[in-house]
């Protein structure tokens, strides 16, 4: 595993990888979707184990805490020369009237770190609680769901996707149920891409797929993910994306997804993924969130 994997554990765990396959494939391996086992139907014997409807205004409750700051992983800013000071102010992460609002605010506190280019503040969440944990059962298998608005603004990635509960990356597993990427994806912003990493399969051998999606850059849709022993499915308003399958007798290389494993929500700004940044258009990168579901059997 080379150093820049390995600090990439703590970072954003997509970045080398993303950059690889973000722009239409090239050195990646798309997901031909093959038929699911899965269906994005919740199951009727699921019960919803947590929620958060962002009822309560302010900061985010208990569940959720932060990443911050900006710290070099791999000898760049989040491992993917990001130009955004991660914070839990206000002016950056607040929820009002039901919704969950992430923004990037253009400068920096005074004491963040100078010389990395650094242009804006936004906001890293996760559920990397006990309060998360412990709501749910022993395993991550269960039916997710996030309804979100995306920004689709050159300059900004936004993305909501889950990291293992333990362990280091990429053998811990990531799990990426949304993604946009203002590098590439802007001339064709109606777009998603989802995908899974572990350590046999990163870098230029990452499985992602894209998918189409009708008013992706104007209105709420609902991110999905159907968790199972021997399946991922992730799609968009009961929409298949992509799909991973459980390959036959494998070990934690391959199929490192029995853990309980976390939400993060976050908005990047520039980078290997992110793209050029105009500061004018800061105020356009805010990802809302309504809601964030999990279901699983009783």
């Amino acid at each position: 595993m080379s150093t820049l994997s390995k600090w990439l554990k703590g970072g954003y765990a997509t970045g080398v990888m993303a950059a690889l396959v973000a722009c239409g494939g090239g050195g990646g391996n798309t997901v031909s979707m093959t038929p699911p086992a899965l269906t994005l139907t919740k199951p009727d014997s699921y019960v919803l184990k947590w929620s958060d409807d962002f009822d309560t205004p302010g900061s985010p409750g208990p569940a959720w805490t932060y990443d911050l700051g900006s710290p070099l992983l791999g000898g760049t800013v989040w491992g993917n020369n990001e130009k955004q000071f991660y914070t839990s102010d206000a002016a950056n992460v607040m929820a009002a009237n039901g919704v969950l609002t992430i923004q990037p605010v253009q400068g920096v506190p005074v004491d963040a770190p100078t010389g990395l280019g650094l242009l804006a503040t936004s906001a890293r969440i996760k559920t990397d609680t006990a309060a998360y944990y412990n709501a749910l059962n022993s395993t991550p298998y269960g039916f997710y769901e996030i309804r979100a608005k995306v920004p689709c603004v050159a300059g900004a990635w936004p993305a909501i996707w889950m990291m293992g509960r333990n362990g280091d990356w990429p053998a811990r597993g990531e799990i990426d149920i949304m993604e946009w990427f203002g590098a590439f994806f802007t001339a064709q912003p109606n777009q998603v891409q989802s995908a899974v990493h572990t350590s046999n399969n990163y870098g230029i051998t990452a499985l992602f797929a894209k998918q189409n999606v009708s008013t992706m850059c104007s209105e709420f849709h609902r991110f999905q993910l159907h968790w199972t022993v021997n399946e991922i499915l992730i799609g968009v308003d009961d929409v298949p994306t992509f799909s991973y399958k459980k390959p036959s007798n494998a070990n934690t290389d391959k199929w490192p997804f029995d853990q309980q494993a976390h939400i993060l929500l976050n908005v990047a700004v520039g980078g290997n993924l992110g793209g050029a940044v105009n500061l004018n258009d800061l105020p356009s990168m805010t990802l809302q969130v309504d809601y964030v579901k999990v279901w699983q059997n009783p």
